[in-house]
């Protein structure tokens, strides 16, 4: 994350001020990391109330991290993306949910100011439901529970590749974290698909009319839900399976594409302390390269454009 202080209007109604608390900025606003601006690491602890274990600045251990909202930006070459405004003690923070690059103007084009809490759910990626089927090197189907670091997995790009890493994590089944549910043939996969709602499918779209600038695209599942074929499960609890190689991949989950973890600083910060130091322990230097392919925005993914993406998939 980044202090607010590193984050400053380059151009708008708040020209020169550092990034305030979502109520106070202006949409249409841009801004632009500082130069000399450095990515901070804090350390939480995820219990009722989350505070911070450690940081690089001083005073900040042991303070509540507290949530002001959640802002949407845009960059001038149109990739978006989405970040929280938080609160460390006297520091206010900025954590993007994607990578921040520097020298580029983001416009803010949307403001949430009801995000009223920080839930580790929503920013991890990976997630695969019990049952869920993993083609392996030899082309066989093995259910995700029963994989062991080590097996070696299909991958769309690398050919076949040893699984690393396996995170297992039951929580509520409760907004971000309440399954996605595909019934089987939808999108062409073998049997019922269930995946986290921000875990990415991978599609190649054919033809002139796309979306994005790509023909390879990643797109949250939730994103497909359509409340007839495609279902969000609500209640109870859920089990969520993650998946992570040595490198970011496009594995096959009941015959369909989907990307595996995303192994960076921002990942391993964001999981409970048992998952996060096994996965430092095997990936030590936390620094995996996303995958090439567009990620698809919520604004892209119309109902109409939903309906024949889902078409297109299933042929």
């Amino acid at each position: 994350m980044f202090r607010a202080d590193d984050l400053r209007v380059a151009w708008g109604i708040n020209e020169g001020d550092a990034l305030a608390r979502p109520e106070a900025c202006c949409a249409g606003d841009r801004y632009r990391l500082r130069p000399d601006a450095a990515p901070l690491m804090l350390h939480l602890n995820m219990g009722e109330q989350i505070t911070v274990a450690s940081a690089p600045l001083d005073g900040l251990q042991g303070c509540a991290l507290g949530v002001h909202g959640a802002l949407r930006l845009m960059s001038v070459d149109g990739d978006t993306l989405s970040g929280l405004v938080l609160q460390a003690g006297a520091e206010g923070m900025f954590l993007p949910l994607s990578p921040m690059r520097p020298q580029t103007d983001y416009a803010l084009i949307e403001i949430d100011t009801d995000a009223a809490a920080l839930r580790m759910a929503e920013m991890v990626q990976g997630c695969f439901g019990p049952g869920t089927r993993i083609t392996m090197a030899d082309g066989s189907l093995r259910p995700v529970e029963a994989l062991a670091p080590g097996d070696s997995v299909r991958t769309r790009d690398h050919g076949p590749q040893p699984l690393r890493w396996i995170g297992k994590l039951t929580k509520r089944a409760h907004g971000p974290f309440a399954p996605v549910t595909f019934p089987p043939g939808l999108l062409g996969n073998l049997g019922p698909l269930t995946l986290g709602p921000l875990q990415r499918i991978f599609l190649y779209q054919r033809g002139e009319d796309r979306l994005g600038e790509r023909a390879e695209v990643l797109v949250q599942s939730q994103y497909l839900v359509d409340g007839a074929r495609v279902l969000q499960r609500e209640g109870g609890f859920a089990t969520h399976y993650s998946l992570a190689f040595d490198d970011h991949q496009i594995i096959y989950a009941e015959g369909i594409p989907v990307e595996s973890l995303l192994v960076s600083r921002a990942t391993v910060a964001r999981l409970p302390d048992s998952l996060a130091q096994d996965l430092s322990a095997r990936f030590p230097h936390l620094n995996q390269r996303a995958h090439f392919a567009q990620d698809l925005s919520a604004d892209l993914v119309t109902t109409g454009l939903r309906d024949t993406l889902l078409r297109s998939q299933a042929k």
